[in-house]
């Protein structure tokens, strides 16, 4: 680290380079409270307590998670500071957070965790529930399926840092970023901060975006609902077709697609107001319901007592159910009836 002081002159008057002695008491408060200057004003800043474990058992927990629900971006917060040893603070801990962060049951857990939190606040909940327009755990679960993004917030980027975090930066989406905050002479409570942005150019945003649509693997019946309807056989095709007509005769049934599925909401589009959802297989239809479990009847036993997550933001079970025939449609509406029928 570098030992060479600074000073800013703002309007004539003197700002003094403040360093800070602890990273956690001192360093983490000032980042948090400036998390939408630094990482963007769009963006939600997480401070999770949660350890990202490797499928060996290794593991190490992050700062913080970063969350841009209108560029659809999620990073690994690091935040540091220059006098610990680097590699083992910086370069240790963010191959641990890859590592971990590979882990399929460790990506469960995070989703699970930054639902929770999210849902847990009615404000968190009502901003995403604006900003995204489809299911939220769903959402969440295909940034953690990107490869790791990972952000190092830092009060001196010095050569060494740099150099720690080299092959990093080359094998992974990695930013560095310097914040460093100055005292007024005389009056040190008031504060200056000197910082470099996470928002990136958009060229390089749009690079990025490249990058990750040409890493992707899907099928390209993926794509879209439209593309999911053309590909299925004529069976479910047909089944989508009249299943959607017996739906919209509830009254404020209002159907729209979702990415490849396509949900069914009442009342306004929203994703607290889905009631249903349709999930296309090659030959047949699968249906996602909202069940409430004291008046729930399922006299045929289509759902089965597996419960699912991913529609309903916690509001009753989520249940499924498939069908393959026309005759099977009427029963079909018995089940979604309910579903509708569910206030909250």
């Amino acid at each position: 680290m570098s030992s060479m002081s600074k000073t800013l002159i703002i309007d004539g008057i003197k700002f003094n380079l403040w360093v800070p002695d602890n990273e956690k008491e001192q360093f983490h408060p000032i980042v948090k409270e400036h998390a939408k200057e630094i990482f963007g004003q769009d963006t939600v800043y997480l401070d999770i307590a949660l350890r990202l474990k490797s499928e060996t058992g290794l593991g190490a927990e992050p700062d913080g998670f970063i969350i841009d629900p209108v560029r659809k971006e999620l990073y690994i917060a690091e935040v540091e500071l220059s006098k610990h040893d680097v590699y083992k603070h910086i370069n240790d801990q963010l191959t641990r957070f890859i590592n971990g962060i590979d882990n399929p049951r460790t990506k469960s857990i995070v989703v699970e965790a930054l639902y929770d939190e999210i849902n847990d606040s009615k404000t968190l909940g009502e901003y995403f529930d604006e900003k995204i327009d489809e299911n939220l755990h769903r959402w969440l679960s295909q940034l953690l399926s990107q490869p790791p993004k990972i952000v190092v917030v830092i009060e001196e980027k010095t050569d060494v840092v740099v150099e720690a975090c080299k092959i990093l930066t080359k094998s992974f989406d990695t930013r560095i970023l310097e914040f460093q905050t100055f005292l007024r002479e005389n009056a040190p409570t008031v504060h200056a901060h000197l910082y470099e942005p996470l928002h990136l150019a958009e060229k390089q945003f749009v690079e990025s975006r490249k990058r990750q649509k040409s890493k992707t693997t899907l099928p390209e019946h993926y794509q879209s609902w439209e593309k999911m309807l053309a590909w299925v056989d004529d069976s479910p095709r047909d089944l989508v077709k009249e299943l959607t007509n017996s739906i919209r005769s509830l009254g404020e049934a209002n159907p729209r697609p979702v990415g490849r599925y396509y949900c069914f909401y009442k009342g306004k589009f929203s994703t607290k107001s889905i009631f249903a959802a349709f999930l296309l297989k090659k030959r047949s239809l699968k249906v996602r319901i909202r069940t409430d479990p004291k008046t729930f009847i399922d006299e045929r036993n289509w759902v089965g007592d597996k419960i699912y997550k991913g529609w309903f933001f916690k509001q009753g079970q989520e249940r499924e159910f498939e069908i393959q025939e026309k005759v099977q449609i009427r029963y079909a509406m018995e089940l979604i009836k309910h579903s509708y029928g569910i206030s909250g």
